[in-house]
């Protein structure tokens, strides 16, 4: 793998993760917000709560360095192997959502998330 292809397989893996961390953070923190509101009024108020939460406004930073990640790493490789690297946040989440949120486990669910991972693995060494 050459050096360009192997910042940019990096740099989409580092989006990934960031994505990943980032949804958890979001729906643990829903735990403590509620619902988002759907009422003009009730959503202005629900958006001063979220603002001074610092874990939501950590995961929202996140999201924009794992944006920028994923910027810097499809400048490096073709999309059409930076998207499939992209369903990794699938499992990853799966897994972190069943250790951190205390979600249910579906072996459903595992043998997906296994066909994902495989499907990567295929695309990564073409």
């Amino acid at each position: 793998m050459t050096d360009l292809r192997l910042i940019g397989f990096s740099l989409v893996l580092m989006s990934v993760v960031g994505l990943t961390v980032t949804q958890i953070v979001i729906k643990s923190r829903l735990g403590v917000h509620g619902a988002v509101p759907l009422a003009p009024g009730d959503l202005f108020r629900y958006g001063l709560a979220v603002v001074q939460d610092w874990k939501l406004v950590g995961g929202l930073v996140l999201l924009v360095v794992a944006a920028l990640c994923w910027y810097a790493g499809v400048s490096r490789i073709p999309l059409s192997v930076a998207f499939p690297v992209a369903a990794l946040s699938y499992p990853l989440i799966f897994a972190a959502s069943i250790l951190f949120l205390g979600e249910p486990f579906k072996w459903t669910s595992l043998w997906g998330n296994a066909l994902i991972v495989a499907g990567v693995l295929l695309v990564a060494r073409g």
